[in-house]
């Protein structure tokens, strides 16, 4: 099983200083209702992907199906699964990646707080690469959607940084579209740099993607 979004969410909650113990005597866990805005977070950066890092998406699809044979008669399609992107994300034009895919919520089943290694659950786990995948797919689908939801949740943060100064904390403003990108593919290096690179884009899938105009030749 590929890791890209447990890596992603297990790293940045590490920055973060998670997991964390209580006192001396207790266990470490995560404070599930920040482990769910580190999903978000992860939604979003596999949506990026999705519509600023093409080529480089198609291969990430072709490490999480690796085990697929691209080309026999049953190979993997992505043809039905983007036009139904298409059409969620159609649904709530203004929204944002999780509102559309709608991840589940661990504070439903741990409550405000899980132990730590519950992080390495298969379960959790195959949760979030299923989530990731949803998210590139959601940004190969969709990629003006998500360059118009990226450009005013970037307005709308602009707007409160002022506040934010105001009350000590110190928020960055979110950079340009470009750069974001840029961000958001160097954690794919660093992931290749922990593991492996990333495979090339079978047949099969590139003449998909084209096929439902996904355009390919985006990126540099």
């Amino acid at each position: 099983m590929s890791i890209f979004g447990t890596y992603f969410v297990r790293t940045l909650l590490e920055l973060e200083g998670w997991p964390r113990k209580k006192n001396i005597l207790s266990k470490a866990v995560y404070d599930t209702l920040i482990v769910d805005s580190v999903i978000d977070q992860m939604l979003v950066w596999g949506t990026s992907l999705g519509a600023g890092r093409t080529k480089l998406s198609l291969k990430i699809l072709a490490e999480i199906h690796k085990d697929k044979d691209w080309d026999g008669d049953d190979a993997p399609t992505i043809i039905n699964v983007i036009k139904s992107s298409r059409e969620n994300w159609d649904k709530l034009p203004e929204g944002s990646p999780s509102e559309v895919i709608q991840p589940t919520r661990l504070t439903r089943h741990f409550g405000k707080s899980m132990p730590s290694k519950y992080i390495e659950d298969k379960t959790v786990m195959s949760a979030l690469e299923q989530f990731f995948q949803e998210s590139v797919i959601l940004g190969l689908g969709n990629p003006d959607h998500f360059k118009i939801w990226y450009n005013n949740d970037s307005a709308r943060r602009k707007s409160s940084l002022q506040d934010y100064k105001r009350s000590g904390l110190d928020v960055e403003a979110p950079p340009p579209l470009d750069e974001w990108f840029d961000k958001c593919e160097s954690i794919i290096k660093d992931y290749e740099h922990h593991f492996h690179p990333m495979p090339e884009i079978p047949e099969k899938l590139f003449a998909d993607a084209k096929s439902v105009g996904i355009n390919i030749e985006w990126e540099h």
